[in-house]
């Protein structure tokens, strides 16, 4: 379970979130939606502890989120990776840098490593691509690689930042459905999107977030109103067409 507890974040001055409280229970699927600078991303970014709020607290599994993760490892798919598309990396040694916390210091990975780097790109769907260096994947193959260097720690919680950036509609309808299956297989998951339409389909509870939070409950609940309350004007965000 992954609680936030009267969290609030500002920079100088502005708030930038504002007396978020809500608590994320175990096996959930959860998309958070805004519109830009409703404070997704920084909301992402104080849980995985790389920013301090100013004030509040986040709990994952009981224990501030700073402490469980020393102690534990969390998948998480930023919402831009920037990479050299010339560097010689292949998808499997991407997948096992997910695994590089890991191994003791001075330590190479062996076959054990592998195996379960080639198990998470199957299961995302691009083990045929193993061997295939990184600059001759296309966005959506190699968005599936990273997905695979996330879960391949075996953590029960996935964060994912705009996942669907860049992909074309068939391919984010494929990954969301490795998601699903993921969620089905027991993961707790968080993602961040603008595409209501493709979110409803598979997420199990929604959280409508502008700087304080407007509504957080199952996605069938949701309403015209409060969609309203939380992009305003820019309602047409969330209507996304590829």
């Amino acid at each position: 379970m992954i609680e936030f507890k009267n969290l609030s974040y500002s920079i100088d001055s502005t708030a930038i979130l504002k007396d978020i409280d809500f608590r994320i229970a175990d096996n959930e699927f959860v998309a958070i939606i805004g519109p830009n600078g409703a404070g997704k991303s920084t909301l992402i970014k104080l849980l995985l502890a790389l920013l301090e709020p100013s004030s509040g607290e986040i709990l994952i599994d009981a224990i501030p989120n700073h402490k469980w993760l020393k102690m534990n490892s969390i998948g998480y798919l930023p919402q831009k990776e920037i990479y050299d598309r010339h560097f010689p990396a292949t998808a499997l040694d991407i997948v096992l840098m997910g695994l590089a916390a890991s191994l003791p210091l001075g330590k190479r990975f062996r076959q054990a490593h592998r195996n379960i780097a080639e198990a998470a790109l199957e299961q995302c769907g691009v083990l045929k691509h193993r061997n295939s260096l990184i600059g001759t994947l296309s966005g959506g193959e190699f968005q599936r690689v990273l997905l695979a260097r996330a879960i391949v720690s075996g953590s029960h919680y996935l964060i994912l930042d705009e996942p669907e950036a860049g992909i074309d509609q068939k391919g984010v309808e494929g990954f969301f459905t490795i998601l699903k299956d993921l969620h089905v297989a027991g993961k707790t998951i968080i993602t961040i999107s603008h595409d209501l339409h493709t979110l409803s389909k598979y997420c199990s509870f929604l959280v409508c977030l502008n700087v304080t939070l407007h509504c957080h409950s199952k996605t069938e609940l949701l309403n015209s109103e409060v969609i309203h309350k939380t992009f305003g004007d820019t309602i047409q965000l969330v209507d996304k067409h590829y």
